[in-house]
C-alpha cells in the first residue's frame, strides 16, 4: 500500500556499514574486500564480504563511505548507543553486512516475481519462513532458481528462514509430521525449508518465537546447533522475543549463541531499548519489522521531517537509515519497485550526530522507559 509521507528524490546506492568503536562506520567497496571470511564452518561455507560487494556494484553501481560519528558517554552496553556508536560487532556472517533483508511474509503468488524484482533492484539477503501459513518459502526457491539462470549464483545470495511451531502454523497446511516429537518437527522443517529453497544450506536460521518454557526453546535450539554442526545452516537467531530476561538466558545457555534477533519495532515494546543495545553488546543482529507500518507518528515527527529536507530524501528513508547507521538491519518488504530503489538508497544518505540523537530521542519518548541519549 501507500507510504506515508513520501515525496519523491533521493540520493543513489548504499554501501554497507557495521558499528564501529568511533562512531559508525560506512564501508566501502574496499573495505568489505578487506574484511575476513565469514563462516567459521566447512570450507564450502567461506565465502567473504567482498562477494556481497562485487554483486552489489555489479547491480547498482560504485559504492562511497565514510565515517559518521554520534558521541556515546563510554562504551558498553548503555542505552546511549543507540542514538549512533557502538563496540564493534563481530558479524557472523557477510549477512550481517548487508544493510536490508527482502521480507516475503504475505505476499503469496506474488512471492517469486517479488524477489525476483528485490534482487534485480539490488537486495542480496532474502528472509522467508517455512510456515505456508503466511510464506510461500517453495515460490522464494522458484525465484532463486531463475536468479541462478540469469546469473545470480547462490554464494550472492543470503537466505533466512524459520522454523515456526505448530502453535503458528496453519492446521490444514503443516510442514512436518504434527504427531512428531519437537525434536523431529525441527529436522523435518529444516529438511523441508532446503528442499524448498533449493539449497544445501541456510545461512540464517530463525526461531519464529520463543516456546512457553526455556527448557523447550533450549530443545528446539538443540536441534539447530546440530544443523550447524552438520553444515547444514550457517548460524542462529530467534525472532519476536521481546523479553530482555529471555533473550539473554538463551544467550547464556546456548552453545551456539544467536547471532540475529528479529522484533516488530513498535511503541507497544518500548521499541527494544533494553535488547538492543543487548544486542550491540554481544553482536548480535537486531532485525526490524513492521518498521514503518507501526511508526507513522515518527515518520511525521519534527526531526525526521527535517532530516529529509536536509537530504533531499523521504521520510521511509530517513527511519530506516536511522537504523541501519545505528548498527540495526530492518527487512523491508515493499512490493514497489519503486520503493525498493528508495529503501535501497537510504544507505547512501549520512545523518549527522545531531539528527542521529534527536531521531533516537523519539524511541525513548516513545515508551522505552531508561533510554538515554546523547
Amino acid at each position: 500500500g501507500p507510504r506515508p509521507s513520501w515525496p519523491a528524490g533521493g540520493p543513489a546506492r548504499p554501501p554497507h556499514v557495521r558499528a564501529g568503536s568511533g562512531g559508525i562506520v560506512v564501508r566501502s567497496v574496499g573495505a568489505l574486500r578487506n574484511a575476513s571470511a565469514w563462516s567459521r564452518s566447512a570450507a564450502r561455507w567461506r565465502r567473504g564480504p567482498a562477494m556481497v560487494a562485487a554483486a552489489a556494484a555489479a547491480s547498482l553501481g560504485a559504492l562511497s563511505g565514510g565515517r559518521h560519528n554520534c558521541s556515546t558517554h563510554g562504551r558498553g552496553p548503555s542505552a546511549a548507543m543507540l542514538c549512533g556508536g557502538a563496540d564493534d560487532r563481530a558479524a557472523a556472517s557477510w549477512g550481517s553486512e548487508l544493510p536490508f533483508l527482502y521480507g516475503t511474509a504475505w505476499k503469496k503468488e506474488a512471492t517469486t516475481d517479488l524477489v525476483l524484482q528485490a534482487v534485480r533492484a539490488g537486495f542480496r539477503g532474502i528472509d522467508t519462513a517455512c510456515q505456508p501459513k503466511h510464506y510461500r518459502e517453495d515460490l522464494v526457491g522458484k525465484a532463486l532458481a531463475v536468479l541462478a539462470r540469469e546469473g545470480v549464483e547462490r554464494d550472492q545470495l543470503w537466505l533466512q528462514t524459520k522454523f515456526t511451531t505448530l502453535r503458528g502454523q496453519d492446521p490444514d497446511d503443516i510442514p512436518y509430521d504434527e504427531n512428531a516429537p519437537l525434536r523431529v518437527q525441527v529436522e523435518q522443517s529444516i529438511a523441508k525449508s532446503l528442499y524448498n529453497l533449493g539449497t544445501s544450506r541456510i545461512d540464517s536460521l530463525v526461531l519464529h518465537s520463543p516456546l512457553p518454557t526455556l527448557e523447550e526453546t533450549l530443545e528446539v535450539w538443540g536441534v539447530f546447533e546440530k544443523a550447524v554442526d552438520a553444515g547444514q545452516v550457517g548460524q542462529l537467531g530467534i525472532s519476536n522475543c521481546y523479553d530482555p530476561p529471555t533473550f539473554k538466558a538463551l544467550y547464556e545457555k546456548a552453545r551456539i549463541k544467536p547471532k540475529i534477533l528479529q522484533n516488530r519495532f513498535y511503541k507497544d515494546s518500548g521499541y527494544d531499548v533494553e535488547l538492543r543495545a543487548y544486542c550491540l553488546e554481544k553482536g548480535v543482529t537486531y532485525q526490524t519489522f513492521w518498521t514503518l507500518t507501526a511508526n507513522p507518528h515518527i515518520l511525521s515527527a519534527d526531526p525526521v521531517v527535517r532530516a529529509a529536507s536536509r537530504l533531499g530524501a523521504t521520510q521511509p528513508q530517513v527511519l530506516f537509515r536511522w537504523l541501519i547507521q545505528v548498527g540495526h538491519q530492518p527487512l523491508t518488504g515493499t512490493k514497489s519497485p519503486e520503493h525498493m530503489k528508495q529503501d535501497l538508497q537510504a544507505v547512501t544518505m549520512p545523518l549527522s550526530t545531531a539528527e542521529m540523537s534527536e531521531i533516537g530521542g523519539l524511541f525513548c519518548e516513545q515508551g522505552g522507559n531508561g533510554c538515554a541519549v546523547t
